[in-house]
């Protein structure tokens, strides 16, 4: 039951991960499974409010997780301009195709002139890389008072609501120049090259491995399949989340927090119960490893079995010969 319970709880969060995307929505298993709604799963959000000792190397999984290439105008139209190029190779786009696309990418060039050029921006912009420069030297000095460490906590936050307000009106031009874009190839071109995606970063990497990692060892476990390699993987898995946030006196709970835990919280209580479940013949009772590898445990206690009795016969070989001297 505890393989069982735990291998659901795996399997349903890979499934609706996975459901959430683009892919899965339009998938035939949407159509099984209607759990399409909501916004694309992305472990961004809990990267970046990563805490404890550990919390720089999780937030570092972020490409630009400081949005320091959004507000640099010279290298944000670079990407624009890469990212044009991706489409245009990806459709074959003709020479009149190729110079709507430059124009809609040179309309929105100026609209990021005017953005960078404003002096609120600009001033805005300073705030937030001077208050980055303050939460560093805070991080990097070891003799930082804890109150310090609890001030700082409180000002990442809102500086990241200052991000997110400073690269909104950017985000909403890569979207429009992406639309923009993909609209210009016809049908044919469009049937001929499929869906344009663009090259997965790290974090869509990370996102992948977490939704069809956790797919995995949910029906592993689910099924008894290489039951120890799928118990251990969850674990991984589960340790990964426990020290991206760890319930440690002094650190800020997360943001999806559902209680007061000091040291020990759910995510560690369910990694003890996959390595629990790794050390036990779990799959051997109740699984497909019984189909696939239980020929191997009915060798091992046929052996054992015999073992034990050879022991027995020699033991009771003195015995009866004991015997057998005092009847004579």
């Amino acid at each position: 039951m505890l393989r069982l319970s735990i291998g659901w709880h795996f399997a349903t969060e890979g499934v609706y991960k996975i459901m959430s995307t683009p892919e899965g929505k339009n998938s035939v298993l949407a159509r099984i499974f209607p759990i399409t709604e909501g916004p694309t799963f992305t472990s961004e959000e809990y990267l970046r409010a990563s805490t404890g000792p550990f919390a720089e190397h999780f937030r570092a999984m972020v490409p630009d997780v400081e949005s320091r290439d959004k507000l640099n105008p010279t290298r944000l139209k670079e990407d624009w301009s890469a990212e044009l190029g991706r489409i245009t190779a990806h459709y074959g786009f003709d020479e009149a195709q190729t110079a709507k696309a430059k124009e809609a990418l040179a309309a929105k060039e100026i609209l990021v002139d005017d953005y960078f050029a404003a002096y609120e921006n600009q001033q805005k912009i300073k705030k937030y890389f001077d208050d980055l420069a303050a939460i560093a030297a805070v991080d990097r000095d070891p003799d930082a008072m804890s109150y310090e460490r609890e001030r700082v906590n409180d000002a990442r936050r809102s500086t990241d609501y200052d991000r997110r307000g400073l690269i909104k009106p950017i985000v909403g031009w890569e979207k429009d120049l992406a639309t923009a874009w993909v609209g210009l190839a016809t049908p044919e071109q469009a049937d001929r090259a499929g869906v344009y995606a663009p090259p997965l970063d790290d974090l869509a990497k990370i996102d992948r491995m977490t939704m069809y990692g956790t797919t995995a060892v949910g029906f592993g476990l689910l099924l008894g399949f290489l039951t120890p390699i799928a118990a251990l993987g969850g674990a991984a898995f589960l340790t990964l989340i426990y020290l991206s946030m760890p319930p440690f006196p002094g650190l800020p709970l997360g943001p999806r927090s559902e209680g007061h835990y000091v040291f020990v919280n759910k995510n560690l209580i369910e990694l003890v119960a996959c390595l629990a479940l790794a050390a036990t013949p779990s799959g051997l009772w109740f699984g497909i490893d019984a189909f696939l590898f239980g020929w191997i445990d009915r060798i091992g206690k046929r052996r054992a079995a015999a073992d034990a009795s050879s022991e027995t016969e020699t033991e009771e070989a003195p015995r009866a010969s004991r015997r057998s001297k005092r009847s004579r």
